[in-house]
């Protein structure tokens, strides 16, 4: 960002040499900011917002806005992601293993003033736990949330679980503001502008399409952050935003692609890095059957081939692509080879027993076997029977450079096996209301998944249809499971079941996981700092957007900066104060030059 760096004239030789004399420390504090002057740190995306409500929120701009605005009941500890107090300070669970009762903190006020109580905890769980919105299965088997004191409240269920300790990735809202609302007004409600939360940031400004500010809130009680707004530009292009970073009109960019990812490593001032990999694109398969006796209520209709319904297709599909050449020409090496819908970096994560990998001639013998065969020798496979041919609809991401690559290649390897595709480009937008309303064939998204798998998993669930699911899965079996790994009664005995879960999915291939990749982020090192410390997960973590908001509260110009968070070296002196003695020093040499050179004229004259 610019705006920090500062630059003196008219300096004299002695103002010069002591200047080369004062510590690291006052070099720093004369380059800081006037007290009046604002800090703001700015963040570049491709990728806009739809909705800050958070009961409709879907895509990672909106939790982004949402994580610093609000805050949850429990956290993650940025070294282990091991379940730590938020709002709430501490929990017991009672002996028959069905009540938790809660202590909240009693010094948290909301961004209007008002005084955050156990009420606003019980009227949030309640909203999402009675009518069942997004969020409810973070609050499984509640039979009651009830107010025990101004800073106490229980939670009973009917089955003893441990789902508070997930934790419950639920943002608590204001009862003084939400609780006047019915609920089609709850789930209408823009939001904004006054977005009241008790986080650390609060959203002052949107404009859609273009950008969106979050100020400070300076009586956060988690202590004030050290920058006074954060700001998001939008940009068309990935090589706009670039090119703005480069040039100092934004501080950071994360999830790059790999070309200009690698395209800022080893430029002087910017500091790149290689986040964990906790997200997987997959390729999904239309899965609702609206006369199924086991369809959800929201799987109405569908525009699905018909072909895709059939297993064997699916599984040939499966051995016909590549994943390993993604990996490799794709992705350049930055992730590796999906399977399961629980990431590597993930403690839960489990290999499938058997692997489906690449092996063409494998699939033209499912199919083969499967009656598609090619009856009017176009090179295209048809229907048993001689009916339609085997051509899918295929959306890809307009606004990811690498889905879109990828699914060029497996248009190629499907025609290879007798199956065309007719690729479609679309927004984040439009492909969230194609996989909604059932209409599509084919098409890849993908996922970032928490450290604990319960809401991955429950994206399969019947009841996800119309909303968080893929594909409008449906599966009994697999929904009792789920069930099951929630009132677990130790690890080992959730771990099994949730194996058991991992190897359904991967076996009824409603989707298939193509890849694993590594979020790629890039920052402006030469004025901030504060980023490193706080990698989550460690050791190889994010530099922002993490679980939890560790460097939103630590970001900080260089300049005021101490050098316990200095990440140049071992001296303590920024990169900006050695640019400044450098210059110091070629200031005096030339100033000695010319002082030199005046004396020799004069004793020639």
């Amino acid at each position: 960002m610019k705006g920090l760096r500062r630059a003196v004239a008219g300096v004299a030789v002695a103002g010069v040499i002591a200047g080369l004399v004062l510590s690291s420390s006052a070099l720093a504090q004369d380059a800081s900011p006037t007290p009046d002057e604002e800090i703001v740190f700015v963040a570049g995306t491709t990728n806009d917002m739809r909705t800050v409500n958070p009961l409709r929120a879907f895509e990672a701009p909106e939790f982004e806005v949402m994580d610093l605005n609000y805050d949850l009941l429990i956290s993650y500890s940025k070294d282990d992601l091991a379940a730590v107090p938020s709002l709430a300070t501490e929990w017991a669970q009672s002996e028959d293993g069905l009540t938790w009762e809660i202590n909240l903190r009693d010094d948290v006020t909301w961004h209007d003033g008002e005084p955050f109580t156990a009420n606003d905890v019980v009227y949030t769980y309640n909203l999402i736990a009675e009518n069942e919105l997004s969020g409810v299965n973070y609050l499984p088997f509640t039979d009651s949330i009830e107010v025990v004191g101004d800073y106490t409240f229980t939670w009973t269920t009917t089955e003893p679980t441990t789902a508070p300790l997930t934790p419950p990735y639920i943002y608590i809202l204001p009862e003084h503001i939400w609780g006047e609302m019915d609920l089609a007004e709850v789930k209408k409600f823009k939001n904004y502008p006054n977005m009241i939360g008790t986080g650390p940031f609060q959203l002052t400004e949107w404009e859609k399409g273009q950008s969106w500010t979050m100020e400070a809130n300076p009586d956060y009680w988690g202590g004030a952050p050290k920058i006074d707004k954060y700001i998001v530009r939008k940009y068309d292009n990935e090589e706009a935003m670039v090119t703005a970073l480069r040039e100092g009109e934004i501080d950071y960019i994360g999830d790059l692609s790999i070309d200009l990812f690698e395209s800022l490593e080893g430029v002087e001032g910017i500091t790149t890095n290689v986040g964990p990999e906790t997200a997987f694109a997959q390729m999904s398969f239309p899965q609702c059957v609206p006369d199924s006796p086991d369809a959800d209520v929201d799987c109405t209709s569908t525009t699905g081939h018909p072909a895709l319904y059939d297993h064997d297709v699916r599984l040939a599909i499966v051995y016909a692509i590549n994943k390993q050449e993604i990996v490799n020409r794709v992705l350049q090496g930055y992730g590796s080879v999906g399977t399961t819908v629980i990431p590597p970096y993930n403690r839960w994560r489990v290999e499938p027993a058997e692997l489906i990998e690449y092996d063409p001639a494998e699939a033209n013998r499912i199919l083969d076997e499967a009656g598609y065969v090619d009856t009017n020798s176009d090179g295209v496979r048809n229907m048993p029977g001689g009916g339609d041919e085997l051509n899918f609809r295929f959306y890809l991401r307009s606004e990811s450079q690498e889905s879109t690559t990828a699914g060029e290649f497996i248009a190629g390897w499907l025609q290879d096996i007798g199956i065309t595709t007719e690729i479609k480009s679309v927004t984040d937008s439009k492909l969230t209301d194609l996989y909604i309303a059932n209409d599509f064939d084919l098409y890849i998204w993908g996922w970032g998944v928490e450290p604990d798998p319960d809401f991955q998993l429950s994206t399969y669930t019947t009841r996800e249809c119309g909303f968080w699911s893929d594909t409008c899965y449906a599966n009994p079996e697999y929904d009792a499971l789920y069930e099951q790994q929630q009132i677990a009664s130790s690890i080992e005995e959730r771990a099994a079941i949730i194996d058991e879960m991992q190897q359904i999915i991967y076996d009824d291939i409603p989707e298939t996981v193509l890849y694993n990749y590594n979020s790629l982020e890039a920052y402006d090192s030469a004025e901030w700092t504060g980023l490193e410390e706080n990698l989550s997960p460690k050791p190889q973590g994010f530099l922002w957007q993490q679980y939890g908001r560790h460097t939103a509260l630590t970001v900080v110009p260089l300049a005021l900066a101490g050098p316990s968070t200095n990440p140049v070296g071992d001296t303590g002196i920024s990169a900006g104060v050695w640019l400044g003695l450098i210059g110091a020093i070629a200031l005096i040499v030339v100033i000695v030059a010319l002082v030199r050179r005046g004396r020799s004229e004069e004793d020639l004259a």
